[in-house]
């Protein structure tokens, strides 16, 4: 079953089931969302700053090191950087994990914000005033983010939803990612045409996926199908029927 959190993601977000797959997220997410893709070549951090630079505004990204995608994201608005050297099926993840990102740690914790202490902190979200201390804690308290948010995606082909490594912000992101790539339902309808051996391939053949990430969401999705009829019997009892 679908998490709660998802399902609420998924609507919110204004993405309509796809018509036709692989799935162009990056032509359809600025009808979506206040969001532009930028491709450019060998990407890195670096390229990035200086792109953003170019266009008069200067922000520290860190050291420099090479990257597959990178979010950057203030007033509402944001930027998903993706390499253009990647394959057609990385860079269709890449950009869809980034939106995950600008939707799920940007424009939802600011939503938030604007509902919990109206639009008197709007201004405090667009660093137009400085914070107040109980403005201060509240945003710590709740996770919302005050100023501009830079997120960099360095991520290989063993890197996997659901392991200890990847972070819960990572984690949710490529699962509302590949939910967009690749709907829940569907998914698992590909997923049952045809011998488990090959449940893996079909979904990234059919979805445009990579294929380690067609790999992690055939495990998520027979991980929470598992799940939901646990939790069922658990709840009903053994005996129910």
């Amino acid at each position: 079953m679908k998490p709660a959190w998802l399902r609420e993601a998924v609507e919110a977000s204004g993405f309509p089931p796809p018509e036709a797959f692989p799935y162009d997220i990056a032509a359809d997410a600025p009808l979506r969302l206040p969001v532009r893709p930028v491709g450019l070549r060998d990407l890195t951090s670096e390229k990035v700053r200086q792109w953003l630079a170019q266009r008069g505004r200067t922000v520290e990204i860190g050291y420099h090191r090479a990257m597959h995608g990178c979010m950057v994201a203030w007033e509402g608005k944001g930027l998903v950087f993706f390499d253009r050297d990647d394959s057609p099926a990385n860079q269709r993840f890449t950009v869809a994990h980034e939106l995950g990102h600008f939707f799920l740690d940007h424009l939802q914790p600011r939503k938030r914000a604007l509902d919990f202490f109206g639009e008197g902190i709007r201004d405090v979200l667009d660093q137009r005033r400085p914070p107040t201390r109980e403005e201060l804690l509240t945003s710590a308290l709740e996770g919302i983010p005050i100023g501009v948010q830079i997120h960099l995606m360095d991520r290989g082909p063993t890197g996997a939803v659901g392991t200890g490594v990847v972070a819960r912000s990572e984690q949710r992101a490529d699962r509302l990612a590949l939910d967009w790539l690749a709907p829940e339902k569907l998914a698992r309808q590909v997923m049952k045409d045809g011998p488990q051996e090959t449940q893996e391939q079909r979904l990234g053949q059919y979805f445009g996926l990579p294929e380690h990430m067609a790999e992690t969401y055939a495990r998520i999705l027979r991980r929470e199908e598992g799940r939901s009829r646990f939790s069922i019997v658990s709840f009903l009892g053994e005996d129910a029927g």
